[in-house]
């Protein structure tokens, strides 16, 4: 029975086995044909913004593309290029007819859509390869259009892609398509295996490391040796391509107002109407409209009011903005408060992070390891409460070195809701071994080896240097000649408690060097270097760090080293971190959650505090006013009146709050009472550190009340006169009590005889500044506020008055004083002008008789003469004034004699006249004629190096006028001595100018300018002063003129006969006419100089007989001429033209004889001596006419 019972049930086991098998057999033969399907399918990238994948049949290409934001308007610019290894060719032929080439702005062709297309949506474009095409480069451009502002912008972009794809020959067979940046190598890569069993801690991933190691078929490269395998992780391939996504937020502008109340925001809200604070109001709607509210208590408790929201609002807001102030009970102390609440990112692209942590026995010490768990339960809880956590993947390598009581443990990459619990429980309560930061690298790096276009992150927690590392098998050596390892064996570097390889040795560089490899960070670095270049993101803390003797390092120096192993942001900032203590690590980790999970990461604050505030200290203190408790704590400090906040991260529900106080300082003397400051400059909030992307508070403006005074003076004279009273007086004001010596405390006030209210009081009320000085000085720019810097009210006081000559001052009250009028002895002041000047004259003399003695007057250098020290006119007493001698220049005044009287009432009078006092002094003005000033100037030439004085020359004077030009006085001529003679009746500038010249003589102006001074003396630059005449005179010099002379040709009627030809020559020149060959009558030699000439006449118009010897002509320097020794009359000329030689000649016609066998010769003699007769006649004819003729 027991049998068959059993019987019965193998068989029931047996049947459901089967049917199990069926299914799963039925489920592979499904799998294998929706694998045979997609094969040939290439995962190229998958973001929050597109899914991109491409497939290859025979030499088509088909990319599809899957925009999966909803109700978007969307499409993609795209670059396509076949490659292979000499060139890239473009793809631009495609299937779709939707698809248009258009150029952008630099002339570059992309393919694209002619129209937006409504997401989400899915599209593909099929290309055309060329044959054997095996690897494509692509880039990519999402474009997105806004409805609101009419416009489009650029989301996303994607760099250059190399998509490996297989022939259409090799598609069955192909079982991955590798993704790689442009200079990533396609090569087999070679990794260490994870092998072990499955730990009892867990089931899901965790494995206990061996000791033996093992490598994958996969990413190896086995060397010429058998027995050495070859890793080389720079030959991988690349893992993410970066999505450069548009993270740009339109910085939202506070909006102020600057007016003759100060600057203030214009849209404001305060806590009462008598408030001195005026506040920034929120936004409305996250966009640029303000809220409207204009009042509210200011409550700090207050979560709602006046943010400014960008992103969203309320809950939905990306981050959210608040500042604003209020005073305390302390006049001039003001609260403030800086509110930022973050969110956590709404857009998060699919990340993979593994933590690599170091649990060496070092990590025991100082609770480290037990920090490392705080801090992972915190980074686990951080993610889990985010809302991004389907977003995130997670793995944990937790390293040491190899041993039996060792922990080398690793929890494969998993869905963060899959893996959360083991990777909680992983970290061990004690840690042991050394110090195998590169493996840790590795196994992290196999993990993250997936191509699934997620974002790849390491988190390194080590603390101390690496004691362990794989043998170097070659380098890569640096600019800078440091060099860092590419290949590697699987045997081990083990210096155990260094970094130090003693039994070190040489791999070598690209070059083929030999480099030394001493230390295991040559490895270390290395496989850091090679995970980042497959675009792995590392980030680092450094634990406690300290210098390594051993191998030489400092502390610097090792946390240099660490600081080459992680990634920096696109800003060049380092993902590197220091942890002084032990605690800072479950902070860090917190962090490194929240940069994966949080709209405000590693923000900063920047809180100039502006003049006239000042913060008070010890005033600073942050507080969590959010729903959820701040996880992280800023470091917020104040120096020289900056606030500074770094290390924000605040995530969904928290909120910062930090708060200070600044004191007015009111004593500062620009201070302006009821006047609008802003009490900070542009306060700055940059979400992320690693981003120029700023936001601003709205700034505070706060005021301070001011005071005003009321001050009277009252006049009393005893002899009725007022004409001394001076046009202002100055009263010294006081404050207290001030608490700083550097603030003023006395300033003055000035009352004038506008302020008059009667014939004998001035008054001022409500005046609300005082001056720093008196005196010409004074201006009333030091305002009176109410209280100082403390907050306690000014006490102002009149503590004296400035003295007031001829007064006695008295106090009546404290904004009162009295001043009553005394007798001084009068001052005297002559004032000497010219009469013909508005100068005043120095240089007279005066004498004072009177009282019993005679004293000369003072002359003061400036036109003005007063009595000596210690004399002055006392009462009763007459005086007599005379002057003895007059300025230079002048005459004596008409009267020379006055005589003063000063009665007993100190009346005084000037020959029987009053006379108005003014500060106690007799004035009395006392003008004096101008001499008359003889000036000449004389008129010569130079004949034979003697000066010859010339008469005729006409010449002008005249004086300069207010415009700068020269109007004539005077215009006189050269007597026959050459001198022309003025007369100048007053001081000024002059000019003397010839306007004609003699006779025959040039006419040279010279423009000869003077200064003729009120002391009569006359100033003059030039040289031509005769000192040996009577009165200043010019000397002036003019040259004869040059002389042309002209020779008319004529026949023996007096008509112009042409065809002569005329040589002169003498005094160094020969001129010959005409020049040109052209027939003249009359011909002109210019520019002729005292000399002698000879005139020829080189030919003879045909038929005509020529002269028959030269003319001899002479002009000597005083412009006589004489042709042929016979004087001619004068032939001077006046004006700019030439003196002028006339000439005639005249030829007669030639008679030709004939040849006769007869008795002409007989004849011919009579003929030819009556001829002879004939000439000499008509010769002695021409010498006696005016302009000489000759034949």
């Amino acid at each position: 029975m027991f049998f068959a019972k059993r019987h019965h049930w193998f068989s029931f086991i047996f049947c459901m086995l089967g049917g199990i098998l069926f299914i799963i057999y039925s489920g592979l033969q499904t799998n294998g044909t929706a694998s045979a399907q997609e094969e040939n399918t290439i995962a190229i990238t998958e973001t929050e913004q597109i899914k991109l994948t491409g497939q290859r049949e025979g030499n088509q290409f088909t990319l599809r593309y899957q925009l999966p934001q909803k109700n978007k308007q969307q499409r993609i610019w795209l670059q396509l290029y076949a490659l292979d290894e000499t060139k890239e060719q473009p793809l631009t032929k495609t299937n779709n007819k939707e698809v248009v080439v258009i150029e952008d702005e630099s002339a570059q062709s992309w393919l694209t859509t002619q129209d937006f297309l409504k997401t989400p949506c899915e599209q593909e474009v099929t290309f055309q390869l060329p044959n054997e095409t095996k690897k494509l480069k692509l880039a990519l451009q999402i474009e997105e259009y806004d409805h609101e502002n009419q416009e489009s912008h650029k989301l996303a972009s994607l760099d250059e892609l190399i998509v490996d794809i297989p022939l259409a020959t090799e598609s069955a067979s192909s079982d991955r398509v590798e993704v790689s940046s442009t200079d990533s190598q396609a090569a087999e890569t070679g990794t260490e295996s994870t092998s072990g069993q499955v730990s009892n801690e867990d089931s899901k991933g965790v494995f206990n490391e061996e000791t033996q190691e093992e490598t994958k078929e996969t990413g190896t490269t086995t060397s010429s040796s058998e027995d050495e395998t070859l890793i080389e992780p720079f030959k991988q391939e690349r893992l993410y391509q970066k999505m450069t996504v548009s993270q740009a937020f339109a910085s939202i502008e506070p909006d102020y107002t600057t007016d003759q109340s100060g600057t203030y925001p214009s849209a404001n809200w305060k806590t009462d109407e008598k408030s001195n604070v005026l506040n920034h109001q929120g936004n409305k709607d996250a966009g640029e409209t303000w809220d409207g509210v204009t009042t509210w208590n200011g409550d700090p408790e207050n979560v709602t009011n006046s943010y400014i929201e960008y992103g969203g609002v309320g809950d939905e807001a990306d981050f959210a903005l608040r500042k604003f102030a209020k005073e305390t009970n302390t006049p001039g102390l003001f609260d403030v408060y800086l509110n930022v609440r973050g969110n956590v990112q709404r857009q998060v692209d699919p990340i993979d992070v593994v933590l690599v942590v170091d649990w060496s026995g070092s990590m025991n010490e100082m609770g480290r390891i037990t920090e490392v768990k705080k801090g992972v339960e915190r980074f686990l809880n951080q993610i889990e409460g985010s809302g991004i956590q389907d977003s995130v993947y997670m793995g944990y390598v937790g390293y040491s070195s190899d041993g039996s009581n060792y922990q080398n443990k690793i929890c494969q990459l998993g869905k963060f809701s899959e893996v959360k619990e083991t990777i909680r429980t992983m970290t061990p309560e004690t840690a042991a071994g050394g110090t195998f930061t590169q493996r840790g690298l590795r196994q992290a790096g196999d993990m993250l080896s997936t191509q699934n276009g997620h974002k790849k992150v390491i988190v390194l927690l080590t603390d101390g240097v690496p004691t362990y590392s794989y043998h170097v098998s070659k380098v890569q050596t640096q600019a800078d000649d440091s060099y860092y390892g590419t290949a590697f064996s699987l045997t081990q570097d083990q210096p155990m408690n260094t970094s130090f390889i003693h039994d070190w040795y040489f791999a070598p560089d690209q070059y083929g060097n030999s480099k030394r490899i001493d230390n295991t960070f040559v490895a270390t670095i290395g496989e850091a270097m090679a995970l980042k270049e497959r675009g792995i993101e590392i980030h680092g803390l450094g634990i406690q760090l300290q210098g390594d003797q051993t191998a030489g390092y400092t502390k610097a120096d090792v946390e240099n080293k660490m600081r080459q192993m992680v990634s920096a942001d696109e800003e060049g900032h380092l993902y590197y971190e220091s942890a002084n203590e032990a605690a800072d690590i479950a902070d860090y980790l917190e962090k490194k959650a929240l940069h994966i999970s949080a709209t405000v990461t590693d923000g900063e604050i920047t809180d100039p505090i502006s003049q006239p505030f000042l913060y008070e200290e010890n005033s600073l203190s942050i507080k969590s006013v959010g729903s959820a408790d701040l996880t992280v704590q800023p470091e917020v400090t104040v120096s020289d009146n900056t606030l500074n906040a770094s290390s924000l991260y605040l995530g969904e529900g928290q909120e910062l709050q930090i708060h200070y106080q600044v004191r007015i300082q009111t004593e500062a003397a620009d201070f302006k009472p009821d006047t609008w400051y802003q009490m900070n400059g542009e306060t700055v909030f940059y979400p992320n550190h690693q981003s120029d992307q700023k936001a601003l508070f709205g700034v505070p403006s706060a005021k301070a009340p001011g005071k005003e005074l009321t001050i009277k003076k009252v006049w009393e004279e005893y002899d009725g006169d007022v004409s001394s009273r001076p046009e202002s007086v100055y009263f010294e004001i006081s404050r207290s009590p001030v608490t700083s010596k550097e603030s003023w405390q006395t300033g003055y006030l000035e009352l004038t005889e506008t302020d008059a209210q009667d014939q004998t009081t001035w008054e001022r009320s409500k005046v609300p500044a005082v001056s720093e000085k008196d005196g010409p000085n004074y201006e009333e720019t030091r305002l009176l506020p109410l209280y100082n810097n403390q907050g306690e009210t000014f006490d102002y006081q009149v503590t004296s008055e400035r003295t007031v000559s001829g007064y006695e001052a008295t106090k009546v009250d404290a904004y009162t004083w009295k001043n009553t009028k005394t007798f001084v002895p009068l001052a005297l002041n002559l004032i000497k002008k010219s009469a013909v000047a508005e100068v005043k004259l120095t240089g007279a003399v005066f004498e004072l008789t009177g009282a019993g003695e005679t004293v000369t007057l003072v002359d003061q250098g400036d036109g003005t003469y007063g009595l000596p020290a210690d004399t002055a006119l006392q009462k009763s007493q007459t005086y007599r004034l005379k002057e003895v001698t007059a300025p230079a220049g002048h005459y004596l005044a008409e009267q020379t004699q006055w005589q003063i009287h000063v009665d007993a009432q100190g009346h005084a009078t000037i020959d029987g006249q009053p006379v108005t006092l003014v500060e106690h002094t007799i004035t009395l003005e006392i003008t004096n004629p101008f001499t008359e000033i003889p000036v000449a100037i004389r008129k010569y030439t130079v004949q034979k190096e003697q000066q010859v004085l010339l008469a005729g020359a006409v010449f002008s004077l005249q004086q300069k006028t207010a415009t700068g030009d020269y109007q004539e006085i005077a215009s006189e001529t050269s007597d026959d001595v050459g001198m022309a003679e003025f007369t100048i009746l007053e001081p000024g500038a002059y000019r003397i100018s010839e306007t004609a010249g003699p006779l025959g003589y040039d006419t040279v102006a010279g423009d000869y300018e003077f200064v003729v001074g009120t002391d009569g003396k006359i100033q003059y630059v030039g040289e031509n002063v005769d000192g040996d005449a009577n009165c200043w005179t010019l000397t002036h010099g003019n040259q004869l003129k040059p002389f042309d002379l002209v020779v008319n040709k004529q026949d023996e009627q007096g008509q112009a006969l042409e065809g002569a030809k005329f040589r002169l020559s003498g005094n160094g020149r020969t001129v010959e006419l005409p020049e040109n060959g052209e027939a003249l009558a009359v011909f002109h030699f210019q520019d002729l100089t005292p000399g002698s000439y000879t005139l020829e006449e080189t030919g003879t118009p045909a038929g005509y007989a020529g002269l028959t010897a030269p003319v001899q002509i002479k002009i000597e320097e005083d412009g006589q001429v004489f042709i042929d020794e016979e004087r001619q009359p004068n032939l001077l000329v006046s004006g700019e033209k030439n003196n002028q030689i006339e000439l005639i000649v005249t030829n007669q016609v030639k008679v030709s004889l004939p040849e006769t066998g007869g008795n002409w010769h007989g004849w011919m003699v009579i003929l030819s001596a009556s001829l002879l007769v004939l000439l000499a006649g008509s010769y002695l004819y021409v010498k006696r006419k005016d302009k000489p003729s000759l034949k």
